[in-house]
């Protein structure tokens, strides 16, 4: 019988459980944050060899498209572009002087003769030598040449008079050099 003593005997032993709530739980969340971590680093591994990967063919992809390059003619086609760079910088500074003789003729009235006619590109000038029936003809000529927007200034150097009448003048006319430059005539 028992009489609420302690009994030794295997069979009448009770198990006594004892359960906190959430004891489990620390352990859990570190189970958890090994396997995110384990995640993280086997995809950062993965990622890597794939990256690795696309490296290795876009160098072989390089090596490819360099053995292919013609360097010689590479090495050419800079020269030649320097070159057009160059002379492409000289011919926007050239003067067209068929322009400006163009306005200095359109400007010569019909009772003029030239005997010489000198341009002069660096002082941005034309001198003419020529010959005239009178020195109406002559200021005529002048006012001309002034009315243009082209000419800077003129200066009549000397009149001389022949036996005949005719008068021999020496003349120089100042133009603006900008509005004759190959790079101000082709934006027109």
């Amino acid at each position: 019988m028992d009489q609420g003593g302690i009994s030794l005997l295997p069979e009448s032993r009770r198990r006594i459980e004892i359960s906190i709530p959430g004891e489990n739980r620390a352990i859990y969340f570190g189970i958890g944050v090994v396997l995110m971590v384990f995640l993280l680093f086997a995809g950062v591994k993965i990622y890597t060899a794939y990256l690795n990967n696309k490296l290795s063919e876009i160098e072989n992809e390089i090596n490819l498209i360099e053995g292919q390059r013609n360097k010689e003619f590479e090495r050419e086609a800079l020269v030649l572009n320097q070159q057009f760079a160059l002379v492409g910088n000289l011919l926007n500074k050239h003067l067209i002087w068929s322009n400006v003789l163009a306005r200095v003729q359109g400007r010569i009235p019909s009772q003029v003769q030239f005997q010489t006619l000198l341009g002069d590109a660096s002082e941005s000038k034309i001198e003419i030598k020529g010959w005239a029936v009178n020195y109406t003809t002559i200021a005529k000529q002048i006012a001309a040449l002034l009315s243009d927007e082209t000419v800077a200034d003129i200066s009549l150097d000397k009149v001389s008079t022949f036996p005949t009448g005719v008068l021999e003048y020496n003349i120089k006319i100042l133009f603006d050099k900008d509005k004759f430059l190959l790079s101000k005539t082709d934006s027109k």
